[in-house]
């Protein structure tokens, strides 16, 4: 084993471990690689790894100075490789190397708007060229439409004519962007042509190496990482000092930021894609870490619940994300941390995240889904996530499973080592897991799947209608239900307020409204107006007080999953 490989292997067992000797050693060694100018690919990766560690939990400002300095230079150390072996770092993210992906229509918007001449088509990964043809036909022009139907050229061959050396990628987005009419058309078009591409990273922003928020002063561990403390609840109940709204500008960062560190890894999320640079919060949760929670744009919000994303940072290094839908005082969440970061204060840095949720949105209860921590998700099995979470106090709903997790808990904590057998815990991923805090009430639960209830009692409220088309129905029962609420001047509305209340019409329109008063119904009228606000945290903390509603819509959701025999074998 040469030197350098020895030094690597030495500073990634050493990346988290605190202390004077250990910090010591741990400079003496970013100090040596420093002056190193040939590493092998396999050595480079487990230096990656162990650099974005240190630049994100240093131990002191000249660990996080020599760290970030060498992740500088990667994409040279990169280039440096034999061209047989650079392949092996592709896609993970690494500056100078490659990614390949399929990715979504929100997903390629965002890459042609920031990187779109790095980018081109995969062609030899190409599965159906037909899939492409129906799109590209669309873009064609009444004048070139005989030469392109011709059969003469493939959709490879005519697309290098109008991209004239340009990439094609940048080319076919340059005519998909000013679509900005029927949006979804495109979409749709966009993702049934799977089409797969692969992205020059180089030295971009972009790349795991340098994608940093940036803006924030560098903070030292000089305790080291932070264990969860013992009252998981208590921790979670504690007040933060501040969580401010960005400015555009700096949504808009965060954003991007989060973009991607999701892009670089093969990974999309909604909350990202969707992300409103208005709506995008910074609590500070110490130690240099923060978390960034950001809302949904208008036009892509849910009827009922409230769903927002958040990136956790670590000294601007996105180390984590995942994404929260809140329903009355309920969050259904998830979390997932980015593998150079595991072995951090992950434990510590949920409870965070979770302290954040319930300051903001007043939940009490916290709802996460088997595949979070094991169903279908053989990442998260072997990963151990299921005890992971119940280590911080959540529990299984269901009771036969709830027991066997007790009991499985027992032979942990007395037969050491031991471990969890997979078909156990692919058991114990069998059905949700709580974590209620003090106070909260089964009475407040809403279950799942009265979401479809509730989607089923919109369909069923506009197939009642008299109407020669769906959009005239919605524009009826909006109406209707706005004379019923307000019959009063709605001028005074934005364009996104009236659709978010267009959108909400036809299940609350299922409400029998008989017993309430002219304050309840006002007050969930400024509900409905706060759904297409431009903060959407106006809605969901409005909705925590409305509990009138929500009781109406706990009844709906009974109401239709017993009408609904479908929903009855699921539920």
């Amino acid at each position: 084993m040469s030197a350098t490989s020895k030094t690597t292997n030495r500073l990634f067992a050493l990346r988290n471990r605190y202390g004077a000797a250990q910090s010591c050693e741990k400079l003496r060694l970013l100090q040596t690689l420093k002056t190193s100018s040939s590493i092998s690919a396999r050595q480079l990766k487990k230096l990656h790894a162990s650099l974005c560690f240190i630049r994100a939990f240093p131990d002191s400002r000249n660990h996080h100075r020599l760290a970030a300095g060498l992740l500088e230079r990667f994409s040279g150390l990169i280039a440096k490789l034999p061209a047989a072996t650079r392949h092996r770092l592709d896609d993970n993210g690494i500056a100078g190397t490659l990614v390949h992906y399929r990715y979504d229509y929100d997903s390629a918007l965002w890459l042609a708007s920031h990187y779109a001449d790095d980018v081109e088509i995969h062609w030899d990964d190409m599965d159906d060229e037909t899939r492409l043809d129906e799109l590209l036909a669309k873009l064609v022009d009444s004048e070139e439409e005989d030469f392109y139907a011709s059969g003469h050229v493939s959709c490879r061959e005519w697309l290098a004519l109008p991209a004239n050396g340009r990439s094609d990628f940048a080319w076919l987005w340059s005519q998909l962007k000013p679509q900005k009419r029927y949006s979804r058309f495109w979409a749709g078009l966009y993702d049934a042509a799977d089409i797969p591409v692969i992205w020059k990273l180089g030295n971009a922003r972009a790349s795991r190496s340098r994608n940093v928020f940036t803006g924030s002063r560098v903070v030292a561990r000089t305790n080291g990482l932070r264990r969860p403390p013992l009252s998981s609840k208590q921790e979670i109940q504690k007040p933060l000092t501040a969580i401010k709204r960005l400015s555009h500008e700096r949504g808009r960062e965060v954003i991007d930021v989060a973009m991607a560190s999701l892009a670089t890894m093969h990974r999309e999320t909604l909350h990202f894609e969707h992300a409103n640079p208005d709506e995008v919060y910074l609590a500070d949760a110490g130690e240099g870490v923060s978390i960034a929670v950001m809302g949904l744009l208008p036009g892509q919000r849910f009827p009922l619940e409230c769903t927002m994303g958040y990136l956790i940072l670590a000294n601007g290094v996105p180390v984590g994300y995942g994404g929260g839908s809140a329903l009355f005082r309920q969050l259904n969440t998830g979390l997932n941390i980015f593998s150079e970061y595991r072995g951090s204060e992950a434990a510590f840095l949920w409870l965070q995240v979770l302290r954040v949720f319930h300051q903001m949105f007043a939940c009490e209860r916290f709802i996460i889904n088997p595949y979070q921590f094991g169903q279908d998700n053989r990442e998260a099995l072997s990963s151990g996530a299921f005890w992971f979470h119940y280590r911080l106090g959540f529990r299984p709903v269901e009771k036969e499973v709830r027991q066997l997790a007790r009991s499985e808990w027992l032979k942990i904590k007395s037969r050491k080592p031991y471990q969890t057998p997979a078909r156990i815990l692919r058991q114990l991923a069998g059905c949700d897991m709580h974590l209620a805090l003090a106070g909260a009430r089964n009475k407040n639960l809403f279950r799942e799947e009265w979401i479809e209830c509730c989607s089923l009692a919109a369909t069923q409220t506009l197939a009642s209608q008299a109407s020669p088309n769906k959009r005239a129905a919605k524009m009826r029962v909006a109406n209707k239900l706005l004379d019923d609420l307000w019959p009063g001047n709605r001028k005074s509305w934005a364009k996104s307020e009236y659709e978010a209340f267009r959108m909400m019409a036809p299940v609350v329109a299922t409400i029998d409204f008989s017993d309430w008063s002219k304050q309840e119904k006002q007050s969930l009228l400024k509900l409905m107006h706060a759904k297409g606000g431009r903060f959407e945290l106006d809605f969901a903390q409005q909705f925590c007080e409305h509990e009138k509603f929500f009781r109406a819509l706990q009844k709906l959701g009974r109401q239709f999953e017993k009408f609904s025999p479908c929903l009855q074998l699921t539920a």
